[in-house]
């Protein structure tokens, strides 16, 4: 492309500009692309080069005639195929960043195989794997600071932050899974295959490290993360598995149930029974809920003698005074049991007509004290519902006698009954009145609630008992949201994807017409119907296949064709090629439904057209005879081209082809198109789309998965729904309810605005009773006395 095409090149998305960043995300990842294409491609060739030459000097040492043979063989397979698989390498690769380019639910990451699955590979494909991971493993090592700057700033031109390794398109992991496809079409056994593995690793592989170099530089020169530089070594991303509806279920909302790690007291669980111990022996330390230290004070019916006795009441009795409180009688409608009702509660129950004072021991009074806090915690905590809070918040009591029964329940995140809490939280962070289909999630918490209050007494394994049927039901809800969810972001992602189709098709035939004077009706066969086929075919097959390179060649041909010709050689080649042009001309007209009547007309004025350019400038003799259209032309038009990058118009048919088709492929890579208007917002959007601030570095750097909480104006009431998926095309986030229904659309600077005139906040995704230890523990270190 010439420096007056590069300085033409069109935002592909303006609204998603920010920063230093003078270019859309397509187009970046387009030049990405292009750097990696242009950096492997002559790698690849000397790596097969090299190979031809390797086998040649194993079948010169082989030891019988049998692997000779082999060696040869391969050998010719190997010539015979290597087009194809030069062609293919660099098509995997763009496919690689095309998948980068279209992400939605479920598009981003492959799960890994488990061990048993990996029993199960062929032996074959097994040691492919290995020698793969090898490779990746080598150059992940040598390359890790360029590679991590490289995946920090894709991760921030997709507005993905956290991209991992297997998600990074420059990845060596991709480079080496490109090839891999590439080489189905080789048919010899595992021990060639390896042999070419290892001159892919020394030829290609090997020779990574620049190409990042060069990435990083490109990247910073476009403004994404200018000053980022390289550190020492980098932990790699945790390893994820699964789809985005799986970091969902991480997140909140209907949630699969959620994996806890093994593991005993740790961090602020320990924390918290150092803290239960340390009250239990009156060390203080804990500003308690009534005002005053706890610590065994014997509380009930005043006493006036010194040797009045004080019962301390065991944990049996406690249990049995917790079971016989009323709770709906102490607590507030919308609160927590006040821990001051609820000692009071316990003392009236373990002595009914007040006839002797009764004491709680230390511990059990602290537990009290703790599970009461942590419940109040709870309540105050906005991320979950009001209606949902009141649910949980009747399990204060059954909570209470696990904590005095088990004193584990304090160290232990996997704790039943903690476990228990934090899926109940989950699955309420995203429920709406509105979202709950028939009330289904309500009613579950609601029959968790009743049947623990109803038969819980001792007997801690109720609480894993109801946590499984719950997780249960949380899997199938998150089954079905799931399936919306990947539907609802299928209908948006085909709409983006027919508006891509349109204008790169649109692009592509303004470029074949390039100005040119034709015929009105040639104008209107490429704008009508060859746009529509070059739609469909970019819809279907992509741009990257034979049949859109097959579309491109006849286009171009056909403009070649009706241009003057000045020589007589050129007149003869538009002889010989009109007939292969005319067939695939009408191959064309009839995929796309073309009446023939209007066929016929356009193949007419061709036909004339045609006579009069092999006439014009004749010598003498008598006019050749156009071809007649036949099923007998067996002269296909070339399926592939090369670029030229001479800069005067050839005048041979297929020189012209070759180059028009290059350019426009060029353009197409590197995002030369308008898909969206570049039209500013109007009023106040355009107002905020200047701003830049940190509520709009909030919007940028939201994850998919995220839950809001945003009041919506129109329907007066406010709306939990999460971040679907970012288009990289539109801008536009997609939010989808608990159902995993769409229920709004908006650009980061409309959720900006949003953050900005706060209608909308981000819901934690930390599980609520995690989140209420939290804030304990830091209340407590704020105010130690």
């Amino acid at each position: 492309m010439n420096e007056k095409a590069r300085e033409n090149v069109i935002a592909f998305n303006a609204a998603a500009r920010r920063g230093g960043q003078q270019a859309a995300p397509f187009q970046i990842l387009g030049r990405c692309r292009n750097l990696a294409s242009r950096h492997v491609e002559p790698l690849l060739k000397e790596m097969l080069d090299g190979a031809d030459d390797a086998l040649f000097r194993l079948a010169e040492k082989a030891e019988d005639n049998r692997s000779q043979t082999t060696f040869f063989d391969a050998m010719r397979a190997l010539r015979r195929q290597r087009s194809t698989m030069e062609s293919e390498y660099v098509t995997q690769i763009a496919r690689v960043f095309d998948a980068c380019m279209r992400p939605g639910p479920g598009g981003w990451k492959t799960a890994p195989a488990s061990t048993d699955e990996l029993s199960l590979v062929a032996s074959d494909e097994l040691e492919e794997n290995l020698a793969i991971e090898g490779m990746v493993a080598k150059v992940r090592r040598i390359s890790e600071a360029e590679l991590h700057a490289v995946r920090r700033r894709l991760g921030a031109v997709m507005d993905r932050p956290g991209l991992g390794e297997d998600d990074n398109p420059l990845d060596p992991k991709a480079f080496c899974h490109a090839f891999r496809d590439a080489m189905h079409v080789l048919d010899v056994d595992i021990r060639i295959r390896l042999i070419i593995y290892k001159l892919f690793d020394q030829f290609v592989i090997g020779h990574l490290p620049p190409l990042y170099q060069e990435v990083n530089r490109y990247l910073q020169e476009m403004g994404i993360l200018p000053d980022l530089r390289p550190e020492g070594r980098f932990s790699a991303p945790a390893a994820t598995g699964g789809t985005a509806r799986d970091e969902a279920a991480e997140r909140g909302g209907w949630s699969a149930p959620a994996q806890e790690p093994a593991g005993g007291t740790s961090g602020e669980e320990g924390d918290l029974l150092l803290l239960l111990e340390r009250l239990a022996r009156g060390g203080g330390g804990y500003p308690s809920a009534t005002g005053h230290h706890p610590g065994g004070t014997a509380v009930g019916r005043p006493v006036s003698g010194p040797g009045t006795a004080i019962t301390t009441a065991d944990a049996g009795a406690l249990l049995s005074a917790l079971s016989a409180i009323p709770l709906n009688q102490l607590a507030v409608e919308g609160r927590t049991v006040p821990v001051a009702d609820l000692k009071g509660a316990v003392i009236t129950a373990l002595n009914p007509d007040g006839g002797q004072a009764v004491a709680i021991n230390r511990t059990d009074e602290s537990a009290i004290d703790i599970v009461s806090m942590l419940f109040e915690f709870v309540f105050d905590d906005p991320a979950l519902p009001a209606p949902i809070k009141e649910l949980i918040g009747r399990l204060q009591i059954p909570l209470l006698k696990v904590a005095i029964l088990d004193k584990s329940f304090f160290s232990r995140k996997r704790h039943p009954a903690r476990r228990l809490l934090s899926e109940l939280s989950r699955a309420g962070v995203g429920w709406s009145e509105s979202s709950d289909e028939g009330g289904e999630l309500r009613a579950r918490i609601e029959s968790v609630v009743e049947r623990l209050l109803d038969e819980f007494e001792d007997d801690v394994g109720l609480f894993e008992e109801v946590l499984a049927d719950f997780q249960s039901f949380c899997a199938s809800q998150a089954e079905r949201a799931g399936r919306r969810e990947e539907e609802t972001a299928q209908v948006a992602q085909g709409r983006e994807q027919l508006l891509v189709a349109k204008a790169v098709a649109g692009e592509a035939i303004e470029h074949v017409l390039d100005g040119q004077s034709l015929p009105p009706a040639v104008h209107r066969l490429l704008e009508g119907t060859w746009k529509d086929l070059l739609v469909l075919i970019h819809l279907r097959h992509g741009e990257h296949g034979p049949l859109w390179q097959k579309a491109l060649n006849v286009a171009s041909l056909l403009v070649w064709s009706l241009i003057p010709k000045q020589g007589e050689e050129e007149r003869e080649q538009l002889t010989r090629l009109l007939p292969s042009l005319l067939k695939s001309l009408q191959e064309g007209m009839n995929r796309m439904s073309l009446p023939q009547a209007e066929q016929q007309e356009i193949l007419g004025m061709l036909a004339a057209e045609h006579t009069r350019m092999v006439k014009e400038k004749m010598s003498g003799g008598s006019a050749s005879t156009v071809p007649v259209v036949s099923d007998e032309a067996s002269a296909e038009i070339v399926a592939e081209s090369s670029p030229v990058t001479a800069d005067p118009v050839p005048t041979d048919g297929r020189s012209f082809m070759a180059r028009k088709v290059a350019e426009i492929n060029q353009r197409i890579a590197e995002g030369c198109f308008q898909v969206f208007p570049d039209e500013s917002p109007a009023g106040g959007d355009a107002e905020s789309a200047t701003v830049d601030d940190l509520h709009l570095l909030t919007a940028r750097e939201l994850s998919e998965g995220t839950w809001l909480e945003i009041e919506d104006e129109e329907l007066g009431k406010t709306r939990r729904m999460k971040l679907s998926w970012k288009s990289l095309i539109s801008g536009k986030y997609f939010f989808v309810n608990q159902q995993g229904l769409k229920v709004r659309e908006m650009t980061v600077h409309a959720l900006a605005a949003e953050f900005r005139a706060g209608r909308a906040r981000v819901i934690e995704d930390v599980p609520v009773f995690d989140r209420a230890i939290s804030r304990l523990m830091a209340q407590l270190k704020e105010n130690p006395g």
